[in-house]
């Protein structure tokens, strides 16, 4: 009887662990259950997390489109002083005046835009509203061939930033002025020695024919390439032509074995970490370039003037020297950028002094002129 009473007890306590254990088990997959139905205090955080960045990126999205649309109205503003609607108010109501440099055989790029600046200045004062026209005139930059686009116009705005097509077909008042060297052009002494002077037609060339922004960012890129973020550049700008031709009353330039010491000086004193050179002289390059080595930087070295004559097709000839001009006058405003200027007279040079903002220190060459 013991023996089945303890047995039957025996068998209870079994049952009563086995009931207890499949009750905790169910318990534990109970809760293990609910804890995947609601997410940890690590998910919230995360879950809250990605919810800040999206709303962050949304604030950051909405405050840059702000910015772009407000620059853009500022840039309109900059390469668009007036609207359409303003200008045609213009062109019923006042006087233009167009105008461009007589050919000139001697003459490049920066001789037409020194003349061009002081023209313009002068149909100002006297209340034109002046349009530099290289497309009317016959001049080496269209050769008599009427039908291209007005060189002007790629490289520098208009005063007041209308356009010669637009003046053509709207103006009801128009002048046409064939201007000459004499013709109320700037000093060229004065741009480099008188410091009125300089500020003046800085100020002038600034507000009146700033350059197409385009070919800035183009001139700024490429001295991102060449001098990365230093600013310590010396410029040297040596002009070799005159050797051959010697214009009348164009500007002696020195000889290169007297620019070398002068800059070689200036490196001691200094230590620049780059010198910008530009001359289209290949005789004076294979002279400069040695004595400085590495240090020497240059756009487009190789471009050569002379193969733009025996291009036979007058098109083709047109653009080669179109090209050749750019070329040019990237060169002129990165020599305006630079720290300091060593620098031999002539047009180009003058029109690094109007574009720059200050040198540090600069050597201008005054040979006097060819008679």
């Amino acid at each position: 009887m013991r023996t089945n009473r303890t047995n039957k007890r025996n068998t209870k306590k079994i049952k009563r662990k086995k009931n207890k254990f499949n009750i905790k088990k169910k318990i534990l997959y109970s809760k293990t259950c609910y804890k995947i139905k609601k997410p940890s205090k690590q998910k919230k955080i995360k879950c809250g997390m990605k919810i800040i960045l999206i709303f962050f990126l949304i604030i950051v999205n909405i405050i840059m489109i702000y910015y772009n649309s407000h620059n853009n109205k500022n840039n309109q503003k900059e390469d668009y002083g007036l609207s359409f609607e303003e200008k045609l108010k213009d062109y019923n109501t006042k006087k233009f005046v167009l105008f461009g440099r007589e050919e000139c055989p001697f003459c490049g790029f920066f001789s037409f835009y020194i003349v061009h600046l002081g023209c313009a200045n002068k149909f100002l004062n006297e209340g034109y509203i002046p349009i530099i026209d290289l497309l009317y005139f016959t001049n080496i930059f269209n050769k008599g061939n009427k039908s291209i686009y007005n060189p002007w116009e790629l490289f520098f705005h208009q005063p007041n930033d209308y356009t010669l097509e637009e003046v053509k077909k709207y103006a009801k008042s128009i002048k046409y002025v064939k201007c000459t060297k004499y013709n109320y052009r700037p000093d060229e002494k004065t741009i480099y020695f008188n410091n009125d002077s300089i500020i003046f037609w800085h100020n002038f060339a600034k507000k009146y024919t700033p350059v197409k922004k385009e070919l800035m960012n183009e001139a700024v890129m490429i001295m991102k390439n060449l001098f990365g973020n230093t600013k310590n550049i010396l410029g040297v700008k040596i002009r070799g032509t005159d050797y051959y031709s010697r214009p009348k009353d164009h500007s002696i330039p020195p000889k290169v074995e007297q620019i070398i010491p002068d800059v070689k000086e200036m490196d001691k004193k200094y230590n620049y970490d780059f010198i910008f050179f530009a001359t289209e002289d290949e005789s004076v390059k294979k002279k400069f370039i040695p004595e400085f080595g590495e240090k020497i930087k240059m756009v487009n070295p190789n471009l050569d003037i002379n193969y733009i004559e025996r291009i036979k097709d007058l098109n083709e000839q047109i653009k080669a020297y179109l090209d050749y001009v750019k070329n040019y006058i990237l060169n002129v405003i990165i020599l305006s950028k630079c720290l300091d200027i060593v620098i031999c007279r002539c047009c180009g040079s003058a029109a690094v002094f109007v574009l720059t903002e200050g040198f540090r220190h600069s050597i201008v060459y005054n040979l006097g002129e060819y008679e």
